[in-house]
C-alpha cells in the first residue's frame, strides 16, 4: 500500500472521534464507518483493421474508500456532526511497453452543528476538500476546495409566513495555479399563506464570485415573486386557479479582459428515448431536470444498466430563441477519466418540439470536460440561436475499462450558457420574465366536465429592448354518453412574438372511447397542428390513431395500436405515415412470465428526405423462476432503420445454493448491435454475490469483452472486484 495512505487513514479515523468527544466531554450518541475496495484488472488487444497491427494493454486499478461519521446530540434540538472521506486510487497501465502510473489521494473532512425544532432552525457547517494526483513523469498537483455556510429560519406555522435565509463562501484553488475563485452566494426563501385560498412566494438568490486569476468579478442576482388564489365555486362545481410570477435576473461584469458563462433561463427539462435524434417523436416534459437540485435523479441512467439499444436524449426548453454555446449535464456521482471520457455528446436544435419535429446537429463533442470537484460535464460548442436544445449520448458501454464500476449513472440536472467577455456585458444586463395564468374548471353536469386555461408570458432583456411574448387560450370538453362511450375535444391557440416576428399555432383533437365488454375497449383519437409564421409560411400536422385492448384469457393480455399521420412541413414538401403496433403479455405457468412488442412504421416524402423510410422495432422478454432459488432471464430488442439493425440481446443466470440467500451465483450473456460502423459489443461472464456477514459484502465478476466495428477489434478480459465494510 502507498506509503501515504495509513498516515491519512489515522487521521481520518483520530480528528474527528477526538473533536466530537472533546466538545461533548461524553460518548457520541453514534458512529459510523464504513469502508469500500474496489480492484479492477484487464488485458486488452486492439486490431486496427485498416492495418492489421495489434496493440496490447495490461491495466489495473485499486480504489479505497473510508467513510467515517460521528454524531452527538447535546439537547434535544441541537446536534452536532462531524467526519471524514478517505479515497485512495490507484491506476497503472502498460501499453506496448508505455507504462503511465497514477495516485490520486482525496480527503474531504466537515463537521455541522444543526438547531431544528418546531419554531426555529439554524446550522453552522465547515467543509474540505483536497485532492492531489501524481502522474508517471509529470509534477504533482493538487486541487482545493474550502467551503463555510450558515444558515437560519423560522417555520412559524400555518398562516404566518415561514423563511430560510443561507449564506455560502467557497473558495477554490490549485496548484499549480490555474484557478483561485471566491465565490459567496446568499439564498432567501420565504413562503406565506395568509388565507386558505392564496399563496405568497419570495425567493431571492445573489452569488458574488471573484476569480482572482483572471482579474474579475461577476455578480449575479434573482428574484422570485408568486402569486397564486384558487377558490371553489356553486358547491364545489365550479373550481377557479390563477397565478402570476415574475423572475428578474441581472448580471455585472467587471472586466473586459476575461471571460463569463453566463446562465439561461429555462422553461422546461425535456428527455426520450430514441434512435433517430434527427426527428421525432416529441421529446417529454421531465422537470427534474431544472429544478435545481444536483444531486436526485432525474430517472436518466447512463451507466451500464442503461438501455444500450437506445440514444439518451436530454433536452431543454429555453422559452423563445436565445443564444446559447455550452450545456452542463451534472450526474449523481464522480467519474473517473477514462469513463468520463468514453462518453460522446452530439448537440442537436429545433425551433419546435414535436412529434415530427427535425432536429439539426450542430456538432459532436468527444470527450466533454469533467471538472475536478463537480460532478459534471460541461459541453461546449459553437454558439447557435435557438428555443429548443438536446444532447445525444449512448449508455456507458460494459467493454470500457472500469465500467463495471458504475452500473448506474443518473442525470440529475441539465444546464445552458452563453459565454460572454467584458467587452460584450453591459455593466448592468437583465431578463425580466413575467407568466400569468388563469384556469377554470368546471362541471357541466353529471356526465359532462369542461376546462379553460389561459397563459401569457413575457421576457424582456435589457439592454436591447428585446421584448418576448406567448399568450396561450385552450379549452377542454369531455363527456360520458352511456356506459358504453366516452368522448373528448379539446383546442388550444397560441401566439408568439420574437423580435417583430408572429407566429400563430393551432393544436387540436378529439377522442371516443367505447368499453364494449369489461374485457375488451377501444378508443379513437384525432389530433391536429396549424402553424402560421412571418418568417417560414404555414405548416400542419394531421394524425387519426386506434387502440385495441383486449383481456383474453386470465394471464393473457394483448393490445393493437393503428395509426396514419398526414403533414405539410414549411418548406412544402408532404409527408405521410402509417404505423401498426401489435403487442402481448401472458402468464401460461406461475413460473413464466412473457411479454412481447412489435411496431411498423412506414413513412412517404413528397421530396425531403427526412427520417428513415421503413422502420419496425421489437421487444420479448421472458422471465422463468422454476424453484425457488434459480431463475432465468432472457431479453432481445432492437430497431431495424431501412435495413439497419440495432439489437440487444441479454440472457442472466441466476442461483442462490443456501436457503438464506446470501450466497449469489450469476452468470450473464449482453450482446450490443450497432448499425453504425458495423459495430457488434459482447460482453459473457460469470460472477457473485456474497454477504459475508452483516459487516461485510463481496462482490465479483469475470468477463470475456469483444468490441468489433469497421474499424477496430478490441478484446478484453476483466476482472471487478468490490469489498463492502459497513460498522
Amino acid at each position: 500500500m502507498h506509503r501515504a495512505v495509513f498516515p491519512n487513514i489515522c487521521l481520518i479515523l483520530v480528528i474527528p472521534v477526538f473533536t466530537g468527544l472533546l466538545m461533548s466531554n461524553a460518548r457520541a450518541d453514534g458512529i459510523r464507518f464504513n469502508a469500500n475496495h474496489l480492484y479492477t484488472q484487464s488485458d486488452t488487444r486492439t486490431t486496427l483493421k485498416a492495418t492489421g497491427e495489434t496493440i496490447d494493454t495490461d491495466f489495473y486499478r485499486f480504489d479505497q474508500r473510508y467513510n467515517l461519521n460521528v454524531s452527538k446530540r447535546f439537547f434535544p434540538y441541537l446536534n452536532f456532526e462531524t467526519g471524514a472521506i478517505y479515497e485512495f486510487n490507484q491506476l497503472w497501465s502498460d501499453t506496448e511497453g508505455n507504462e503511465i502510473d497514477v495516485d490520486e489521494e482525496i480527503l474531504r473532512p466537515y463537521a455541522e452543528l444543526n438547531l431544528d425544532n418546531p419554531l426555529y432552525n439554524a446550522g453552522l457547517s465547515v467543509r474540505k476538500r483536497k485532492r492531489e494526483e501524481k502522474i508517471t513523469d509529470l509534477p504533482k498537483t493538487r486541487a482545493d476546495r474550502d467551503e463555510i455556510s450558515g444558515s437560519v429560519g423560522m417555520t412559524p406555522g400555518e398562516f404566518y409566513p415561514n423563511w430560510n435565509l443561507r449564506y455560502t463562501r467557497v473558495h477554490t484553488y490549485d496548484d499549480p495555479e490555474t484557478i483561485d475563485q471566491i465565490e459567496d452566494t446568499l439564498l432567501l426563501d420565504s413562503s406565506w399563506r395568509p388565507l386558505e385560498t392564496l399563496n405568497l412566494d419570495y425567493t431571492y438568490t445573489r452569488v458574488d464570485s471573484t476569480e482572482r486569476t483572471l482579474d474579475f468579478d461577476t455578480l449575479q442576482q434573482t428574484h422570485f415573486g408568486r402569486i397564486g388564489y384558487n377558490q371553489n365555486f356553486l358547491n364545489e362545481r365550479l373550481s377557479m386557479s390563477t397565478a402570476y410570477s415574475i423572475n428578474y435576473n441581472s448580471f455585472e461584469f467587471s472586466s473586459d479582459t476575461g471571460f463569463v458563462e453566463n446562465p439561461l433561463l429555462r422553461s422546461a427539462g425535456l428527455s426520450s428515448l430514441d434512435n433517430s435524434p434527427e426527428d421525432g417523436p416529441a421529446l417529454s416534459l421531465n422537470p427534474a431536470l431544472i429544478d435545481g437540485n444536483l444531486i436526485a435523479s432525474a430517472g436518466l441512467d447512463i451507466g451500464t444498466d442503461g438501455d444500450q439499444t437506445q440514444q439518451l436524449n436530454i433536452g431543454l426548453d429555453l422559452g423563445f430563441p436565445q443564444a446559447v454555446d455550452q450545456i452542463r449535464v451534472w450526474v449523481d456521482r464522480r467519474l473517473d477519466t477514462i469513463v468520463a471520457n468514453s462518453f460522446s455528446w452530439a448537440i442537436y436544435t429545433s425551433p419546435d418540439n414535436n412529434d415530427l419535429s427535425t432536429w439539426t446537429l450542430v456538432t459532436t463533442v468527444a470527450p466533454a470536460d469533467f471538472p475536478t470537484f463537480d460532478n459534471r460535464f460541461e459541453i461546449v460548442f459553437p454558439v447557435v440561436n435557438t428555443r429548443f436544445i438536446k444532447v445525444v449520448t449512448r449508455p456507458l458501454s460494459p467493454t470500457v475499462i472500469g465500467a463495471a464500476g458504475f452500473p448506474n449513472i443518473f442525470v440529475t440536472e441539465m444546464q445552458a450558457f452563453i459565454t460572454q467577455t467584458g467587452a460584450d456585458v453591459s455593466t448592468d444586463s437583465s431578463v425580466t420574465d413575467q407568466n400569468v395564468n388563469f384556469n377554470l374548471r368546471g362541471r357541466i353536469s353529471a356526465r359532462t366536465t369542461g376546462n379553460y386555461n389561459l397563459l401569457y408570458s413575457q421576457q424582456d432583456n435589457d439592454p436591447g429592448d428585446d421584448q418576448r411574448t406567448q399568450l396561450s387560450n385552450s379549452a377542454y370538453l369531455n363527456h360520458t354518453f352511456n356506459s358504453v362511450f366516452s368522448a373528448n375535444v379539446n383546442g388550444q391557440r397560441t401566439d408568439t412574438s420574437v423580435l417583430d416576428q408572429d407566429q400563430t399555432n393551432y393544436t387540436y383533437g378529439a377522442s371516443l372511447r367505447a368499453t364494449w365488454l369489461p374485457t375488451f375497449d377501444q378508443s379513437l383519437t384525432y389530433t391536429g397542428r396549424y402553424e402560421d409564421d412571418d418568417e417560414f409560411g404555414t405548416a400542419y400536422q394531421n394524425s387519426v390513431f386506434l387502440r385495441s385492448n383486449a383481456a383474453l384469457y386470465r394471464g393473457w393480455s394483448a393490445f393493437l395500436d393503428m395509426g396514419y399521420t398526414w403533414e405539410e412541413i414549411f418548406t412544402g414538401e408532404k409527408i405521410t405515415s402509417s404505423i401498426i403496433r401489435p403487442g402481448t403479455n401472458f402468464q401460461p405457468h406461475p413460473t413464466l412470465d412473457v411479454n412481447a412488442n412489435f411496431s411498423f412504421k412506414r413513412t412517404e416524402q413528397s421530396d425531403a428526405d427526412i427520417g428513415p423510410k421503413d422502420e419496425s422495432k421489437w421487444d420479448v422478454q421472458v422471465f422463468y423462476t422454476p424453484f425457488s432459488n434459480l431463475s432465468l432471464f432472457g431479453k432481445v430488442n432492437g430497431v431495424t432503420r431501412d435495413g439497419d439493425t440495432d439489437l440487444f440481446q441479454q440472457y442472466t443466470l441466476n442461483w442462490s445454493p443456501f436457503r438464506d440467500g446470501d450466497l449469489q451465483l450469476f452468470f450473464n450473456v449482453n450482446q450490443v448491435l450497432i448499425s453504425e460502423n458495423n459495430q457488434e459489443q459482447t460482453v459473457i461472464g460469470p460472477g457473485l454475490i456474497w454477504t459475508i456477514s452483516r459487516l461485510f459484502t463481496l462482490e465479483a465478476t469475470y468477463n470475456w469483452t469483444t468490441d468489433d466495428s469497421d474499424i477496430q477489434k478490441i478484446e478484453s478480459n476483466i476482472f471487478n472486484a468490490e469489498l463492502k465494510t459497513i460498522f
